[in-house]
């Protein structure tokens, strides 16, 4: 599950017969003193308890205290539970293998993303293409501030796309690719 603070998600199991309701109460209750927590990905395993306890031993790093939660980028947690042998319970998918692959693109063009290479600076503000009433204020080589917190620009599409009741098929995106500045998509500005 996603949670209201950027960069930080739950991994947790649950039997597949008590799935909606768990995600029920977890998104309208929180978790460990954190609220905002929204299904982000689930799929149905074997041998589910030793996985998840493989994944909170891998992790281990970045958990917080002894709790479910973790500080980690939620679409490396997607693409490795797609590179598990299970059935994907949310979001709705067809092509594993292509969803990985997206996953996989999204994260690698994310870390090879830099606004100081595309030419901005701190507090320079950008614009959310499909709604230019939408701003965030650049506020590291690849992170903004909108609605008082700091972004990645992945997460943060993920979130206005989720809010209008807009999520793609895959809930994967290339963030770069839905702002623009100064009348251009970031993806379109040359590196300097």
């Amino acid at each position: 599950m996603s949670t209201a603070v950027s960069g930080l998600v739950k991994i947790g199991k649950t039997g597949t017969n008590n799935y909606p309701e768990r995600m029920r109460f977890l998104e309208a209750n929180g978790y460990y003193n954190v609220a905002g927590l929204k299904r982000y990905f689930a799929i149905e395993l074997e041998d589910y308890d030793d996985k998840e306890s493989l994944l909170h031993e891998m992790f281990s790093k970045h958990q917080v205290g002894t709790s479910e939660l973790f500080a980690l980028d939620q679409d490396l947690i997607r693409q490795l539970l797609l590179s598990f042998d299970g059935r994907v319970i949310y979001p709705e998918i067809t092509n594993k293998e292509k969803e990985f692959d997206e996953v996989a693109t999204t994260r690698k063009q994310s870390a090879l993303f830099s606004f100081y290479r595309k030419g901005l600076k701190n507090g320079d503000e950008i614009k959310f293409i499909s709604d230019k009433a939408i701003t965030a204020i650049v506020a590291g080589e690849r992170e903004v501030e909108y609605g008082g917190q700091i972004w990645k620009l992945s997460p943060l599409t993920y979130k206005i796309f989720e809010d209008k009741g807009q999520l793609n098929s895959s809930g994967a995106y290339q963030g770069a690719k839905y702002w623009e500045w100064n009348g251009k998509k970031l993806t379109e500005l040359s590196d300097k």
